[in-house]
């Protein structure tokens, strides 16, 4: 191999080939192994040329395939001795992107334009790497990519977590998410919930938290603390998302509740037409329809519970403000009190207590975390393609990358 094709094909200078041996591969193709000598040698430290080296080791480097040849770059690391500095320095090797590589700069930026399109198996199959070789060199580039966030536009986040890890400690098993809301940019990645997995963000987000305005999530009491903690002029934003799935939950426990006291036929009636209760009406079909009309039949407090969620899911559908809206939130606490059912007058009291964090959402022009949601699906698409994750790190990298992945080119 000539100098100007280490030069052109590998992006290698300042070394020569040596003694290049071809060998069969057992994939059936050939290995071309060349031997690189470097032309001259310089302090590290001051650039002095006169200084003694001593060969330390040899490695192996990858280089980008000559058509279907692949090319294993042989180099000896060395230890240079400088009489001027009166020290020792081990040998630079310029083409590498770290200094542990096992792979070129060119044949890493090779790889990662081709994780766009192709799996990381595929990828590390195609070079004769290692698994882990090209999950490594991904999760590098990933953390010089990602290690400053730019938080000084941000105005608007949405928080949110998700359930992950099934087998980790009590603590451990979420992920909490924090976005910019007008973007779409990950800002924070944090194991656990609530206020002690947001205690990083909280530093990094210290110098710029007048800038923020509001604040989208659930109706967690530990993210509303920490918000008012942290960012003290921005309003609380209760995504109406989760206000319709507290109701939903309610309503459902008001099914299981009333099911202990019927008789078997009637039991079975209201317990095969749950998904009836929980979807929205207008979604139903005739026959499901009816369904559900008699099942209201057969359970009055079930019934009110179900005409409450309505109700209440009509309000934001309806309401056209926020002195609209409080009214119409008040009387239905109203309502829900006067039905004497637990569950009800249990929703009317997390209502008045999220009161003005709920009302933030006409405020703010129907402000929602819907996009959050999302995005959660987007994660649990990532783990599920690759079948879970052991690196945590990578996992979490991943997450800051997953705004700019295609899923559906990616699929």
């Amino acid at each position: 191999m000539r100098v100007i094709d280490l030069i052109v094909t590998q992006g290698i200078h300042g070394f020569q080939a040596g003694k290049t041996v071809y060998l069969e591969s057992p994939d059936g193709g050939w290995d071309a192994h060349v031997s690189l000598i470097r032309s001259g040698f310089r302090c590290p430290a001051c650039g002095q040329a006169g200084v003694a080296v001593y060969g330390e080791r040899e490695r192996e480097i990858a280089g980008l395939p000559i058509g279907r040849t692949r090319l294993v770059l042989h180099v000896t690391a060395h230890r240079i001795y400088c009489p001027d500095c009166g020290e020792t320095h081990y040998e630079r090797i310029p083409f590498l992107p770290s200094p542990t590589a096992r792979v070129t700069r060119q044949t890493e930026r090779t790889i990662l334009e081709l994780r766009r399109e192709m799996s990381v198996s595929a990828v590390a199959e195609y070079y004769g790497l290692s698994w882990h070789t090209v999950k490594n060199l991904e999760k590098r580039a990933l953390g010089r990519k990602y290690a400053k966030v730019r938080l000084r536009d941000v105005r608007r986040l949405g928080i949110d977590e998700i359930y992950v890890f099934r087998h980790a400690q009590a603590g451990e098993k979420y992920v909490t998410v924090v976005r910019d809301l007008d973007t779409g940019a990950v800002l924070e990645v944090a194991r656990g919930k609530g206020e002690a997995a947001l205690a990083g963000f909280a530093r990094r987000i210290r110098r710029y938290c007048r800038k923020i305005e509001t604040v989208c999530m659930d109706m967690s009491n530990a993210y509303s603390a920490w918000v008012f903690k942290n960012l003290r002029n921005a309003d609380v934003v209760f995504d109406h998302f989760h206000v319709i799935k507290a109701m939903n939950d309610r309503l459902d426990k008001v099914r299981r509740r009333v099911s202990r006291d019927m008789d078997a036929a009637t039991r079975e009636a209201v317990k095969g037409n749950r998904r009836l209760f929980l979807r929205n009406a207008e979604k139903l079909d005739t026959d499901e329809a009816a369904a559900l009309a008699k099942a209201r039949g057969l359970c009055k407090p079930l019934s009110d519970a179900y005409m409450l969620k309505e109700k209440l899911r009509s309000i934001y559908a309806s309401a056209e403000g926020e002195h609209d809206a409080a009214a119409l939130l008040e009387e239905w606490c109203a309502l829900a009190d006067c039905t004497g059912l637990p569950e009800m007058a249990g929703m009317a009291k997390t209502v008045r207590r999220h009161f003005s964090g709920i009302l933030a959402f006409w405020r703010h022009d129907g402000l929602t975390n819907a996009s959050q949601e999302g995005f959660n699906n987007k994660i649990r698409w990532l783990i599920g393609q690759a079948y879970g994750f052991r690196d945590y790190e990578y996992f979490r990298l991943k997450i800051f990358d997953l705004p700019s992945t295609n899923i559906r080119k990616a699929v």
